[in-house]
């Protein structure tokens, strides 16, 4: 009953009492950027943790997350206290849901209490896309739950940002492993690969020299490219099915292209084992120039 008593006292030293005084900008994202910051210092400052714990008295959630992270870890000018560390996460994730995370690792890692991979899973899921990895780590092991695998999948799918990154990746993985799509999610996979491959060819083609060459025609030069996949993999073969008319424009555009791979995010091909994209370029002298102005005489990259 002390210990509980103590721990209700402590959050509400840190999170109930709001001074009069506290800044108006207490809880901006600025302040708990800087706790961030402070909190990954490897060299301990006696202010640093004045600043966090203030700030955290205050009311700023990150700040208190981070707070309970020094907590969580020890050092930094603290005990280490599994306890206090829950108790500031819980404060913080009444107001911002993301800092379930911190309280679904305590869970699964079993610190300050058994580990508990139901409960786990119960604070990754208050957490939302903050956790997907967590959660649907859980689910393909069937950790705290029934095994999962195309709910796991749709968790990576949903809160993929970008090819490559690590939700992609795990989804990827899970794809390859014989794991299959919706019809809904083969569309979200297209549409966040088709996104990504459209804006690094675009950056292939800002270069100096398609600049000069259309420049030096003084005319727009419109082309056609076809860019064919292959199942699995993420490097086509690159064909000019439309030329600009202009034999300098078309070999430096076709240099640039031959540099645009998607490493290992292939596309979807279906039965056919082939993907194609046909992409329609329009290269206008005033963009090239207004380009050049931004690059000077080096690549755009």
């Amino acid at each position: 009953m002390l210990k509980t008593v103590s721990l209700l006292l402590f959050v509400a030293a840190l999170a109930g009492c709001q001074s009069l005084v506290r800044p108006s900008d207490y809880d901006s994202s600025l302040v708990g950027f800087r706790c961030m910051w402070l909190a990954g210092q490897k060299t301990f400052e006696p202010d640093n943790l004045r600043y966090i714990e203030r700030f955290a008295a205050y009311g700023n959630t990150t700040c208190m997350a981070m707070l309970g992270k020094l907590y969580q870890e020890g050092g930094h000018g603290v005990d280490q206290d599994f306890g206090k560390a829950r108790a500031l996460f819980v404060a913080s994730a009444k107001k911002k849901p993301a800092t379930n995370v911190l309280l679904g690792q305590m869970a699964e890692r079993g610190e300050g209490e058994p580990v508990d991979y139901a409960k786990a899973r119960h604070f990754y899921r208050l957490s939302g896309n903050n956790a997907a990895l967590a959660l649907g780590r859980l689910m393909e092991k069937g950790k705290g739950g029934p095994q999962d695998l195309p709910g796991a999948l749709a968790l990576y799918l949903g809160a993929t940002r970008y090819c490559g990154d690590e939700a992609w990746q795990a989804m990827n993985r899970l794809r390859l492993a014989g794991q299959p799509l919706t019809e809904e999610q083969m569309k979200r996979y297209q549409q966040i690969w088709l996104t990504d491959f459209l804006k690094l060819q675009s950056r292939r083609m800002a270069v100096r020299e398609v600049f000069e060459a259309v420049n030096a025609t003084g005319e727009t030069k419109n082309v056609r490219l076809c860019y064919r996949f292959m199942s699995g993999s993420g490097t086509p073969q690159v064909t000019m099915i439309k030329g600009s008319g202009d034999a300098n424009v078309d070999t430096w555009i076709m240099k640039a292209a031959s540099r645009i791979t998607m490493g290992e995010a292939a596309p979807l091909t279906g039965s056919s084992g082939v993907q194609e994209i046909v992409a329609p370029l329009v290269f206008a002298p005033q963009d090239t120039q207004r380009m050049m102005g931004m690059c000077g005489r080096k690549p755009c990259r």
